[in-house]
């Protein structure tokens, strides 16, 4: 079942924003039940009704997985599969014809930070230094869900001990994340992989560790629910610390109600987390139950005014957020904090941080097997080793940085100005806080929670990106320093397609009024969106080369997709203004050249893209033959940059080399100066009639190019009844 369906001639496969997929279709004789976007207890029902099994939905999330994540968009979220998922998704079916499910949760996929102990797989933590330390037990919220029944299907991608130095979503062991909603932006950090994930639809839910952001900012760049609850609320232990001052684990779903769900089996007193003791009597048995859709008809909220100004879309998206809680009967009070608390990384949460991470770090080690690294300066050594250096994915220097900073103020763990920190300035945050909500009997403070949106991957630019922020994750410094809860949930999109949420705020153990308010906001917005990156399997196929979108250039489009040169969606859509990326362009000339054969192509030696990698073996053969090649980095390093949009200069050049062209009659382009590096190879495009400029004179060289162009300007080589006039 879910058997991949590659390509026949006339039929419409997928063709996604990065590359070129194979298409997946459920039959619906094997499978009554559709798990795409489907909540928890959607998904519980089915499995109880028989409509679908748990071997089937961990078959279709590890199709997902396949498909998505480690080729075509290549989101790159998933660090290891759990090999065991299909057997023991076999054993949860039998055990509920058998004795019924444990739980809600029973035979339901998920996927876990892989900084997050599972028994009997790896717990790196991103780190090459930690591939193979696997853990003797579980951590305790693991134990808690595999109870209930769920299916840990892998491990998640993070940046690197949940800490990102710059490079948000990237690790030695997994690389960079992308944000599916947008392949040019990263996903946050530090729990990326698992917010990409789940976003994705590779599983049900996730879960997350904070410090500082690091459930709340992955979830509000992918466009889903993240929870930081209360200090204390859920265990730590089994985890590894960045800073227990300020750690917590986290759910992050598709919906309220199914955050409320797994923080429900999440939360319980743990004898191994002494911090765990005091929420004993504050956990609330099921906070799904009762979620209230009609919390925000009679609410008072603060808004949290020192946390916008930094990006015009980001204020507007949360702007009419709270517009529109007004409109559902909402008071909406602004409120400003001290200048302490409107920027806490440097009073309290980076001091603590520093100080704690090495000696916590080194507790957590010394509980591995022998032969693990057991201190902080082993893991510096690997991760400056030269094989370390020299591989793909070398460990982020600022990374490195971070640890030797740690190995320096590891002494001032337990100093007087460490416990200053601790016992004063801390607590006087957490009175500020609690006497504005007092002072104006808020029921919740609300705020952008991001003041930016998603940035761009570290490894490229993106001129689209406009932020004005010192720190975009300033807001998000305020639950960690206090302890205090905080939820955020959707609010809506940016131009360039980004997520961007609004968090609710409050008091500590006020899990379940917060979820009651975001849940309130959530049903009257409706304000998440897909990523189109990562779209449902097919059912049913279109065997026709019309696309119900192609409204110009029909002609030259539909002779492509006649020879097999490009596809759709299997929607019947094409797409055609989407950007093309270079891998794409690629592989659209090596299929017109029938080139299948890539057994023998020899290593390009980018450092982006490696043997195994989606496109590697195309991108090698397309260097052998001459038709690319790569950049140089500031280091010297060589790459390619396969998901880079593709230019009208580039295309030129791409397709003067595929095609050999000749030309020698100079362009009128006013924009391309005889100077100018593709100056020929346009030259050439323009002499075979192949391309032609605008009506002003110009060709505009930098300008991305579309999906249509590219195929207009093949179309026309291919075909003289598509040669341009001009």
């Amino acid at each position: 079942m879910f058997k991949t369906i590659y390509q026949l001639k006339t039929l419409i496969a997928f063709i996604f924003v990065i590359a070129t997929l194979p298409l997946v279709s459920v039959s619906a004789e094997e499978m009554e039940f559709d798990p795409f976007e489907k909540s928890i207890s959607e998904i519980s029902d089915a499995l109880n009704n028989n409509q679908i099994t748990s071997e089937q939905l961990v078959e279709y999330y590890l199709e997902r997985i396949e498909a998505y994540d480690k080729q075509g968009p290549a989101i790159n979220s998933i660090i290891t599969i759990n090999d065991q998922a299909v057997e023991i998704a076999k054993q949860l079916d039998e055990e509920r014809q058998n004795k019924g499910p444990r739980g809600i949760l029973h035979g339901i996929p998920i996927v876990v930070k892989d900084n997050i102990d599972v028994k009997g797989m790896p717990t790196s933590a991103g780190s090459v230094a930690l591939k193979d330390a696997y853990p003797t037990e579980d951590a305790f919220v693991i134990q808690k869900l595999k109870d209930e029944g769920a299916i840990i299907l892998a491990k998640t991608n993070m940046s690197e001990f949940a800490a990102s130095y710059g490079r948000l979503g990237y690790s030695s062991l997994g690389g960079l994340t992308l944000n599916p909603y947008n392949l040019n932006r990263d996903a946050s950090g530090s729990s990326s992989g698992t917010a990409a994930a789940v976003t994705a639809n590779f599983a049900v839910f996730g879960l997350g560790t904070d410090t500082s952001a690091s459930v709340r900012g992955p979830a509000n760049v992918t466009g889903l629910v993240g929870i930081r609850p209360t200090i204390g609320l859920i265990s730590r232990s089994g985890v590894i610390p960045s800073s227990l001052t300020f750690d917590t684990t986290g759910p992050i779903a598709r919906s309220v109600e199914d955050a409320a769900i797994v923080l429900s089996v999440m939360a319980g007193v743990d004898e191994k987390d002494a911090k765990t003791l005091p929420a004993k009597e504050h956990i609330v048995e099921d906070y799904s139950k009762s979620l209230d859709s009609t919390a925000l008809q009679n609410a008072r909220i603060g808004v949290a005014v020192d946390f916008f100004g930094d990006n015009e879309e980001v204020d507007a998206i949360a702007n009419e957020a709270i517009a529109k809680m007004e409109e559902m009967g909402t008071e909406a009070i602004p409120v400003s904090f001290s200048e302490l608390t409107q920027y806490l990384w440097t009073p309290i949460v980076g001091p603590i941080n520093d100080a704690d991470f090495k000696v916590q770090l080194e507790e957590y080690l010394a509980q591995l097997p022998e032969g693990q690294p057991k201190t902080l300066e082993e893991i510096i050594k690997i991760s400056e080793s030269p094989e370390v250096l020299n591989s793909a994915t070398p460990v982020n220097p600022g990374r490195v940085e971070g640890f030797k900073t740690s190995m320096e103020q590891a002494e001032f763990k337990d100093s007087a100005e460490y416990n200053q920190i601790i016992t004063n300035e801390m607590p006087k945050v957490r009175d500020e806080i609690q006497a504005i909500m007092e002072n104006e009997n808020l029921d919740a403070i609300v705020f952008p929670t991001m003041s930016c949106p998603a940035s761009p991957r570290f490894d490229q630019e993106d001129p689209t990106y406009v932020c004005e922020a010192y720190d975009t994750y300033a807001a998000s410094y305020v639950a960690s320093a206090t302890g205090f809860p905080e939820i955020t949930v959707p609010a809506g999109v940016t131009k360039e397609e980004v997520p961007v949420g609004i968090s609710f705020f409050g008091l500590a153990f006020s899990e379940q009024s917060l979820l009651d308010l975001a849940y309130s906001f959530e049903q009257a917005t409706n304000a998440r969106t897909l990523p189109k990156t990562t779209p449902n399997f097919a059912v049913d196929l279109v065997d026709e080369t019309k696309f119900k979108d192609v409204n110009s250039y029909e002609d030259e489009i539909e002779y492509l997709t006649d020879k097999g040169i490009i596809q759709g969606y299997a929607d019947g859509t094409f797409k055609p203004n989407n950007p093309i990326t270079r891998l794409q362009a690629i592989k659209m000339i090596l299929r017109e050249k029938g080139i299948k054969d890539f057994s023998n192509v020899t290593n390009p030696g980018f450092i982006d893209v490696k043997p195994g990698d989606n496109g590697y073996e195309e991108i090698a053969k397309a260097v052998e033959l001459g038709i690319i090649n790569g950049y140089v980095n500031a280091q010297g390093q060589k790459y390619f940059d396969p998901n880079g949009k593709l230019t009208r200069s580039h295309a030129a050049k791409i397709l003067v080399l595929a095609y050999d062209l000749e030309g020698t009659n100079p362009t009128e382009f006013k924009d391309v100066p005889k100077e100018y590096w593709a100056y020929d190879e346009i030259s050439a495009l323009a002499a075979n009639n192949i391309a032609g400029g605008y009506e002003d004179g110009t060709f505009k060289p930098t300008n991305n190019l579309s999906r249509q162009d590219f195929a207009v300007l093949l179309a026309r080589y291919l075909n003289d009844d598509f040669k341009t006039s001009k």
